[in-house]
């Protein structure tokens, strides 16, 4: 019975350790891509087609999904969609037909990153 035990102990530990190493890489791919977009990317502006909000919980903010159409140098339009954090009082700014700040890349456009500043670093 305890070699039983110490195997779904270990299983569990394995599986919570394999978790936290995939998040790990997820993030520095994640922030390699956003560094390239930043250092080699080209700026432009997009439009806003779809915005699809989720509760921030009793917070003054709200978590957003927002889709957009924007046009690359070759005259090429590519749609995209971002996760961003804005105050519940910008709330407007980020209707269908607003236009968004984007900055994509320069050798694949379709990776795209969202200029919006997020609310949450402001507040200090």
């Amino acid at each position: 019975m305890r070699y039983v035990t110490d195997v779904i102990v270990f299983a569990v530990l394995a599986f919570f350790a394999y978790v936290i190493v995939s998040l790990l890489i997820r993030d520095a791919k994640n922030k390699k891509i956003k560094e390239g977009i930043a250092a080699d990317g080209v700026n432009t502006t997009g439009v806003i087609t779809d915005v699809a909000s989720r509760s921030g919980g009793n917070s003054g903010f709200i978590n957003i999904t927002v889709s957009f159409d924007y046009e690359i140098e070759t005259g090429k339009k590519i749609s995209g969609k971002a996760d961003a954090v804005i105050d519940v009082m910008s709330i407007n700014k980020y209707q269908p037909g607003e236009t968004i700040a984007l900055r994509y890349s320069r050798k694949e456009p379709e990776k795209v990153i969202v200029d919006i500043p997020n609310p949450l670093l402001k507040r200090r």
